[in-house]
């Protein structure tokens, strides 16, 4: 005797239940702490304290530049996932 089982296909949106929530566009965080750096670095009478703020802004615009690659790859692997449905 044979038994049968219908197993339902997933759809797009069950696969979307099921995701991870996304943040949100992280550049304006990344934009204020910038003016709180540059303002604490104008007030700095010390050259050890300027270069560290330095590089703390330039590993800022690094955090942006991998945000921008992930939300590019992002979108390019969901387009690619959503044509599977079409």
């Amino acid at each position: 005797m044979c038994v049968f089982y219908y197993v339902r296909k997933k759809t797009l949106d069950d696969y979307k239940k099921l995701a991870p929530e996304l943040p949100s566009n992280t550049c304006p965080y990344i934009d204020f702490i910038k003016e709180i750096l540059e303002e604490v670095k104008d007030d700095s009478c010390s050259v050890l304290e300027k270069e560290k703020i330095e590089l703390a802004l330039n590993s800022l615009e690094y955090v942006r530049l991998s945000n921008e690659y992930l939300r590019q790859g992002s979108h390019y692997w969901f387009h690619k996932f959503k044509n599977i449905f079409k």
